[in-house]
């Protein structure tokens, strides 16, 4: 869990427009980033029902900090933001503040703890131990979403990846305490899968390092030979995903799929979709009519 440390400053009163001695918020990720990050809403959020829009307006900038968001990759144009969500949530409550609107500011400030927060389903500790005591093989996918493992566990991953090295086609370790050193030592195996296309890495403890090891792994075309989407956000610091990691995933697109943007690519916005001949389309409707 993320702590939150106080040190004395210095906030204006909304009411009385002189200056007070206030408590300016310093935070400092120890734990789940995610964590941190819905502990820091919920204070603004509080702050700004209450009134305090200047401090709740301090809280806010804080948060850019905290998503990464104040990073100058951020602004690269090579660059590209991982999660534009949580960028688009910001900008809204910033807006909501201005406008004094409580109502649709606490909405807001809702959904959007909702969106940093694993899903309500989510994989248990008990389900996992299950799966590595049995034997599954011919697994398309697998979601270890939520189970909040470590480095330790994951790294026992190998067993069950190494059985379905050719049939999984989408890994899903988001919402877990995979660390740089985890990922890198999960790597070998995971370049091996044959069939994987889409590995989903948001909620981890992941830095910035993490993205240099896959985008140097991927550039062996022999390694992820069908990846072609990566989720890296709300991790400790990546706020953006690089545009030579976006154009080792175009360059493992399909050659028959409809190519997306690098953006949409970035910010995992597409699905794979095999483009159709028009001579050879026919409308279902159209069928269906001729049917009856």
């Amino acid at each position: 869990m993320g702590n939150k440390k106080s040190t004395p400053g210095f906030w204006l009163e909304d009411s009385g427009g002189r200056s007070g001695r206030g408590r300016h918020e310093a935070w400092e990720i120890t734990g789940d980033p995610w964590r941190l990050r819905v502990s820091v809403i919920r204070r603004f959020c509080s702050l700004a029902l209450r009134g305090h829009s200047e401090r709740a307006m301090d809280i806010l900038k804080d948060l850019r900090k905290i998503c990464a968001l104040e990073d100058p990759e951020v602004q690269d144009a090579d660059s590209f933001l991982v999660d534009q969500k949580t960028a688009g949530y910001i900008t809204r409550l910033n807006l909501l503040l201005k406008q004094q609107d409580p109502e649709s500011l606490q909405m807001e400030c809702t959904n959007f703890i909702r969106h940093l927060s694993p899903p309500a389903s989510v994989c248990g500790k008990k389900r996992f131990d299950f799966m590595l005591a049995a034997d599954f093989r011919g697994l398309e996918a697998l979601s270890l979403c939520g189970a909040m493992l470590k480095d330790k566990e994951l790294l026992k991953l190998d067993k069950v990846l190494d059985a379905n090295m050719d049939t999984m086609t989408h890994l899903d370790l988001s919402y877990n305490r995979l660390t740089d050193t985890g990922l890198q030592r999960l790597l070998p195996t995971l370049q091996k899968m044959q069939a994987l296309q889409s590995l989903d890495l948001v909620g981890n403890y992941l830095r910035k390092e993490a993205i240099d090891g896959l985008v140097n792994a991927m550039a062996d075309p022999s390694a992820f030979p069908c990846l072609t989407q990566i989720a890296l956000g709300n991790n400790y610091n990546i706020a953006v995903m690089p545009g030579s990691m976006c154009e080792l995933l175009l360059a493992r697109w399909p050659p028959h799929a409809r190519e997306p943007s690098l953006t949409e690519l970035a910010t995992g916005q597409v699905t794979i979709v095999e483009a159709v001949d028009d001579e050879d389309y026919e409308d279902p409707d159209i069928a269906a009519l001729q049917l009856v």
